[in-house]
């Protein structure tokens, strides 16, 4: 079947005439999406008009009416501009163009990404050359639709980035255009000028050393190393650049054993072996799991080599800790420097450049690899996709449908409208995001899907047709470090003379206790400290419920509570809104912030078992996110033997026995009746042997491991 037949298939059939379709026809599809309100199917069905619009059979009418129906509002013009940039007419170029410069950032932003399909525009330049300045994703976008248009006009584009460049003095914008400036042919004589100025500051001068790195001249070869002969930054940053030099001349070494050799990538801080960074920042389940996956992985005899990526310090980079020999190894990724720093998500996305040269060198450094994992849709996957293509490196991607469960449940609470949702691609960038993931999961090689009643309604959502596409596809469940739990059992008393015996976590929980609220029960919750895991509806739902307040501790662990980001920030703000600081409920709230994985080992079994004097056992573990996709920590939660309050949304119901092991709760419920709920199943006999019987045969790590290796060994669709 091809791919046009597939589309006839799922759109109507009454205005298709011999493969071409009427401009009416597209734009009364737009209306009725409009009409619907329902974001999910709009954009799923949004891409498919957009391979509608190229089969127009009156393109330059098509334009006139995506204009007119671009006018309805700001949603309607973003709307209509993915149709509006697959039509076959010179006019949609003048269309998008001229939303380079719409007041409103989202399109703005959309018009640079969708430009990149179309073939180099030169009233297009100046406005993207704008955009190019403005940083975070405006500048990938950018420079993606920049780099594209250099190969087909290398020198036009170089000649106008000189000239923008000649004429701008901000030391970060300089480093944005020297960034595609080194991504252009024919540009390393200006590099190497740049790189050696010591009058350049110190950002521009290392954008260029790290274009440097890609250029196998001897010319750039000679600049850098002579800067490299200087022990200062700009030395560090040249000698960088002569490594990706010598990776890039390298010859692949031959596999020499059977096993296969694997990497796995999520661009997060503090990816290592202790996971010393959990729950700050970025750094949640899907690191914790990377971690356990990676060892597990490693013990296995038809796996010679685990290569872990994460993101880490400069000094990182010059000081690699992977061996290309030993069976498990963490390599991380400097993402900004002192001078350019990305502090946040969308900070990250204009980095893609330097990304790519990290990741592209770590992977050439361990080489031969079989196989790259990829798991979110953020800069570092985008990376992962295009160096993976470049290098010849198979992908499997598991695809989750992140960001489209954030729209189903804001939209689900009638909490989405059109304008809030061009508020949430502004700042989520849900557009882009849900184009990425869609493009990992038909290109992926392999496909992991989340478990769910039915599992082929994710790709349905993605609109893959995976057996038409030849991937191998499974269903796998996320795993845990069972072992780990155990021996935390094993070892743990809730006698307060052995209790001095364990590490740090449970004194600092001790001593948060004050005197008058010893010897209550806990609820415990465990997560970033992002919107998304809801610990501020937590917080609310036990201080509003007198009866909570008054029988549990609260105990939420994550974040960086010394120095939080703005993101955390905001959630801290919203929980101090829920338990005031001085207010009389603020003495039962515990933050601990983020901790490491045997820490939080420790605390969900201390909440099962209690601590004498301190507080009693029975606690219940509460997760106030509003869907999950899996939920590691639930899983967790449930091998220690605690009762769980789990969102119905997601992977939740596919192992939590609603009033058995847990309850289950609605998006739109309430939270503290179901904490409530939950208290009643903490005495039912035999529940937390049947969580823990469960968990140990379907969510070890280990049964995640032996399925993951039979997916990347497998060679027939499943």
């Amino acid at each position: 079947m091809s791919a046009f037949q597939v589309l006839q298939s799922k759109i109507s059939q009454s205005n298709i005439d011999s493969g071409k379709i009427s401009a009416s026809h597209l734009t009364d599809e737009l209306d009725r999406l409009i009409a619907g309100n329902d974001f999910v199917r709009m954009l799923r069905r949004s891409s498919q008009l957009s391979i509608t619009a190229s089969l127009s059979d009156d393109p330059a009418k098509l334009v006139c009416d995506l204009s007119a129906f671009a006018q309805q509002s700001d949603f309607a013009t973003v709307l209509s501009m993915e149709s509006l940039a697959s039509v076959k007419h010179n006019i949609a170029d003048d269309q998008l163009v001229k939303h380079l410069t719409h007041p409103v950032a989202l399109v703005r932003r959309h018009a640079t990404w969708l430009l990149s399909r179309r073939t180099p525009n030169a009233f297009a330049f100046k406005g993207l050359s704008d955009q190019l300045m403005v940083g975070g994703i405006d500048s990938m976008h950018a420079h993606r639709t920049l780099h594209k248009w250099s190969a087909y006009s290398p020198d036009t584009i170089s000649i106008h980035l000189a000239e923008r460049l000649e004429s701008t003095h901000n030391a970060i914008i300089r480093a944005r255009l020297i960034d595609l400036i080194g991504a252009v042919a024919g540009s390393t004589e200006l590099l190497q000028r740049i790189a050696s100025d010591s009058s350049e500051a110190l950002t521009s001068r290392i954008a260029a050393i790290g274009a440097l790195g890609e250029r196998l001249t001897s010319k750039a070869q000679l600049t850098l190393k002579k800067l490299a002969s200087v022990d200062d930054l700009i030395g560090n940053h040249a000698v960088l650049a002569l490594n990706d030099l010598a990776t890039l001349q390298a010859p692949i070494p031959s596999q020499n054993k059977a096993g296969l050799r694997i990497a796995q990538l999520v661009l997060t801080d503090g990816l290592d072996g202790k996971l010393s960074m959990g729950g700050r920042g970025d750094t949640g389940g899907v690191a914790s799991l990377l971690v356990s996956l990676g060892e597990a992985l490693a013990r296995r005899s038809d796996v010679d080599h685990v290569l872990t990526i994460g993101r880490g310090t400069f000094a990182d980079t010059l000081d690699p800790k992977a061996s290309n020999h030993s069976a498990l190894a963490y390599a991380m990724i400097a993402v900004g420097d002192h001078s350019r720093p990305a502090p946040t998500p969308e900070s990250v996305w204009e980095q893609l450049p330097s990304i790519k040269r990290g990741l592209r060198r770590i992977l050439q450094q361990n080489a031969p690899i079989d196989l790259l994992h990829l798991r979110m849709a953020d800069a570092g996957t985008l990376a992962g996709l295009e160096v993976a293509d470049t290098l010849g490196v198979p992908i499997c991607f598991s695809a989750a449908p992140d960001p489209h469960n954030v729209i189903h449940s804001l939209q689900s609470r009638g909490e989405l409208d059109q304008d809030k949702f061009v508020q949430l691609c502004t700042k989520e960038h849900v557009w882009f995001r849900a184009r990425l993931i869609e493009k990992l999961a038909e290109q992926a090689d392999r496909l992991v899907l989340f478990p769910r009643a039915k599992p082929s309604d994710i790709l349905n959502l993605l609109g893959i047709d995976s057996h038409r596409n030849g991937q191998r596809v499974a269903v796998i469940s996320e795993g845990i470090d069972l072992d780990l739990i155990r021996r935390t059992q094993s070892s743990y008393s809730c006698d307060d003379k052995t209790a001095q015996k364990h590490p740090d976590i449970l004194l600092a929980l001790a001593n948060q206790i004050p005197k008058n609220r010893r010897n209550l029960p806990l609820l415990l919750s465990i997560g970033r400290l992002n919107p998304v895991k809801g610990m501020e509806r937590v917080a609310a739902a036990w201080a509003f419920n007198k009866h909570l307040q008054s029988s549990y501790n609260l105990v939420i662990v994550g974040g960086d509570l010394v120095n939080p980001s703005q993101t955390e920030r905001a959630v801290l703000n919203a929980i101090d809104q829920a338990v005031p600081v001085n207010g009389a409920h603020r003495e039962g709230l515990v933050l601990l912030g983020g901790r490491p994985r045997a820490d939080i080992a420790r605390l969900l079994v201390a909440t099962v078992k209690g601590r004498v004097g301190f507080w009693s056992q029975d606690g219940i573990y509460v997760d106030g996110a509003l869907k999950e996709e899996f939920g590691l920590a639930l899983i967790e939660a449930l091998a220690a033997g605690l009762v769980v309050i789990a969102p119905s949304t997601g992977g939740p119901p596919t192992y939590v026995t609603q009033d058995d092991t847990g309850v289950l709760v609605d998006p739109s419920a309430n939270l503290a009746a179901a904490i409530v709920q939950g208290t009643a199943l903490v005495s039912r006999t035999g529940r937390g042997k049947r969580a823990q019987t469960m968990v140990a045969e379907r969510y070890s790590i280990e049964v995640m491991a032996e399925q993951l290796v039979s997916l990347y060994q497998s060679d027939t669709v499943l």
